[in-house]
């Protein structure tokens, strides 16, 4: 399907001026970079930068502001940003005590992100790395930090961020972090592949009928295919399988948060119908869900698809994820 961007070299630029066009609170863009800064979150002493390819808006650089992340920086569409950037970015979010990384699991951003802590430490940056690796259709559970980050990654930076904000030191708000990310879980479906910018087409062919299952955030293949099912079976058979994944690694869920969010094409109509099958299907199975959030929040360009992503809840997460935060990704308030 033809997008109304079609040149991969100015979709990155147009979406940081759409971005700064658009945000109540004041985004400063980092030089000639693909990343943006907000200032506003001055009681930290841990700063939160995140990153990752383009084309997964509102994820990345619209994780920024008031109670989520302090920084950003993209690559280009479907590439890790490179480490000359990351620690530029790095270096504007100062004064700090220290910083934290913040990143899905994928080999580029793996690479680039950790070339970047190496300069950053020659510098006498303190900074430490957080990667996500919630989907559970990348790799069995016994390597489960071999998965890719998919949509968790805004659970586990929205608990990071309201850990800083509280002024936890940094080991503290590192194992809150690291806590967040072992206890979500998630798993994508999708009916048809994203399309390239450049010319239109699809990434991978899915004929009418069939439903892919397990797809990365890059355009990836999925893991496996299965004809067509609607909300009412195909929502429970992904719960089936995410919550076996809880089960298989000792993890006892009965609360939990609850991400439904759309990979680019997906209606809201269709969203709501996942959201009410998931708050209905997780009721049965004894698992209360006191925050669902619903919409698009880690795309992957115009995908027809879906994922949904559950963490389980402790009394502190709750409330970190809880506390109020505001950004062009995803925004928490308290009634």
């Amino acid at each position: 399907m033809r997008q109304y961007l079609v040149r991969t070299s100015s979709a990155v630029e147009a979406a940081i001026q759409g971005l700064q066009a658009t945000s109540p609170f004041p985004i400063e863009r980092v030089g000639s970079h693909f990343g943006v800064v907000y200032r506003g979150n001055a009681k930290r002493k841990v700063k939160l930068l995140t990153g990752g390819g383009s084309g997964h808006e509102p994820l990345f650089l619209g994780a920024v502001g008031p109670g989520m992340a302090d920084g950003a920086i993209a690559g280009e569409i479907f590439t890790a940003p490179n480490p000359y950037s990351i620690l530029a970015v790095t270096e504007a979010l100062q004064p700090f005590d220290a910083v934290i990384y913040l990143y899905g699991n994928y080999t580029g951003d793996v690479l680039n992100f950790g070339l970047a802590v190496e300069e950053a430490h020659a510098k006498g940056i303190k900074v430490k790395e957080l990667r996500v690796h919630d989907d559970v259709a990348s790799a069995n559970s016994d390597a489960a930090a071999d998965r890719r980050g998919i949509a968790g990654d805004i659970f586990v930076l929205k608990c990071v961020a309201a850990a800083a904000d509280r002024g936890n030191s940094f080991s503290d708000v590192l194992a809150v972090g690291e806590r967040a990310s072992n206890w979500t879980r998630s798993l994508g479906v999708a009916l048809r592949a994203a399309s390239s910018i450049d010319s239109g087409q699809p990434m991978f062919e899915l004929p009418v009928g069939e439903i892919e299952i397990g797809m990365g955030l890059h355009g990836e293949m999925g893991v496996q295919r299965s004809t067509f099912e609607p909300v009412e079976i195909l929502v429970p058979r992904m719960l089936d399988l995410i919550l076996a994944d809880f089960q298989s690694t000792g993890i006892k869920l009965d609360r939990a948060a609850v991400m439904v969010n759309g990979l680019g094409s997906t209606t809201v109509l269709e969203l709501l119908a996942v959201a009410g099958q998931t708050k209905i299907n997780l009721k049965k199975n004894g698992i209360s869900s006191p925050l669902l959030a619903t919409g698009q929040f880690a795309t992957s360009l115009d995908m027809a698809g879906f994922s949904i992503t559950l963490i389980r809840l402790d009394d502190e997460l709750q409330e970190l994820l809880t506390t109020d935060a505001s950004s062009f990704a995803y925004s928490t308030t308290r009634c």
